[in-house]
C-alpha cells in the first residue's frame, strides 16, 4: 500500500468535551456547592461555549462535571460531544498521482452515465493519470468518474520555497494539508480554514509557538477572532499573529472552510502535526489548487 492511517491512539484526548446548552448555566467552585446549588462562582463569559472536563460525579440522581478550568457544572446544562475520528494518512513511498478524500456521499459514473460505486464521506481515492481528462470530473478508475466538487485532491509535487524539504503546505482551494520531510511527502490530510469574511490569509510563515492545549476566546490568544468560548483546545501551534493550527473537537467539517481564520485539524491529525513540527518550521499557505 502507498499509505497507512494514523494509529487509533492519536485520536484519544486528555479531556472529554461538552457543549453548553444554557447560556445562563452557573459555575460552582466545588462539587458540594454544585449539589447544593450554592456559592455560584459566576457564569461563562459568553456563548456559544464548549467546556473540557476530566471526570464526572453522580450524586442524588444528578451528574456533575469537573471542568479543566477548576469549576463544576450540572449535566443538565451540558451536552457531551464526540470529537471527529477522521485521520489523515502517512505516505509510505513517493507518488506520481494525485489522491484525496471524498467530501460527501457521491456515486461515481462511467462514460455512459451509469452508476459504478457509491462512495462515502472521507473515503480515500486516487486519480488515474493516464485516463483522458473529462471536464468537471476526476478519473478514479479506467472508466469511472467522480465530480470534482465532491473530492479534495492532494498533489504529490514539492511545495515552492523557502524550504521544500521540510515544510507544512496548506492548500486553501482544496482544504488540504501536506507535510514534507527530507524532501519527501510524508503526511496529508483535510483541514478547515477560515470562512469568509474571516478567511485564512495566504503567505509564507513559520511555527512560532506550541502549547498542548489552550483556551480560545474573544481575547485569548491576544486579539483572537473566535466568536466561541472554547476550553482546552488541543495541540495549538501558532504561525502568524493569533492564527494557528489546532485540533477542533467541536465539528467534523474537515474539507470545508468553516473556521474563523485558524487552520482546524481533526484531533488525531493535530497531535501528529504537533509531535512532528518544530519551532521555525516553514508554513506555506496557498490559494491555488
Amino acid at each position: 500500500p502507498w499509505y497507512e492511517p494514523l494509529d487509533e491512539s492519536y485520536a484519544l484526548l486528555r479531556y472529554g468535551y461538552a457543549r453548553v446548552t444554557d447560556p445562563n448555566a452557573p459555575l460552582y467552585p466545588t462539587l458540594d456547592d454544585a449539589i447544593q446549588r450554592s456559592f455560584n462562582r459566576g457564569y461563562l463569559p459568553y456563548t456559544p461555549a464548549y467546556v473540557a472536563f476530566y471526570r464526572t460525579e453522580t450524586r442524588q440522581g444528578e451528574t456533575f462535571y469537573a471542568l479543566a478550568s477548576g469549576e463544576w457544572m450540572n449535566s443538565k446544562d451540558l451536552e457531551e460531544i464526540s470529537p471527529s475520528r477522521f485521520t489523515g494518512i502517512r505516505l509510505t513511498r513517493p507518488l506520481l498521482f494525485r489522491f484525496g478524500w471524498v467530501l460527501k456521499e457521491t456515486a461515481s459514473l462511467n462514460s455512459r452515465g451509469e452508476t459504478v460505486t457509491l462512495y462515502q464521506r472521507y473515503q480515500i481515492v486516487h486519480e488515474f493519470p493516464d485516463v483522458p481528462p473529462r471536464a468537471g470530473y476526476v478519473a478514479v478508475g479506467g472508466d469511472e468518474w467522480l465530480p470534482e466538487e465532491a473530492v479534495a485532491l492532494v498533489s504529490p509535487r514539492s511545495p515552492s520555497p523557502p524550504d521544500p524539504c521540510r515544510a507544512i503546505d496548506v492548500n486553501l482551494a482544496e482544504q488540504t494539508l501536506r507535510v514534507y520531510d527530507r524532501c519527501q511527502l510524508v503526511f496529508a490530510t483535510l483541514v478547515s480554514t477560515g470562512q469568509d469574511p474571516r478567511w485564512t490569509p495566504p503567505g509564507d510563515f513559520a511555527i512560532l509557538y506550541k502549547s498542548p492545549d489552550t483556551y480560545i476566546t474573544l481575547s485569548q490568544p491576544s486579539q483572537a477572532l473566535s466568536e466561541y468560548y472554547l476550553q482546552a483546545v488541543p495541540y495549538f501551534m501558532s504561525y502568524y499573529g493569533n492564527l494557528a493550527f489546532h485540533g477542533a473537537y467541536w465539528h467534523d467539517d474537515f474539507g470545508y472552510a468553516v473556521s474563523h481564520g485558524c487552520i482546524n485539524l481533526a484531533p488525531a491529525d493535530a497531535r501528529w502535526l504537533y509531535e512532528w513540527s518544530r519551532l521555525g518550521d516553514p508554513v506555506l499557505v496557498r490559494r491555488e489548487p
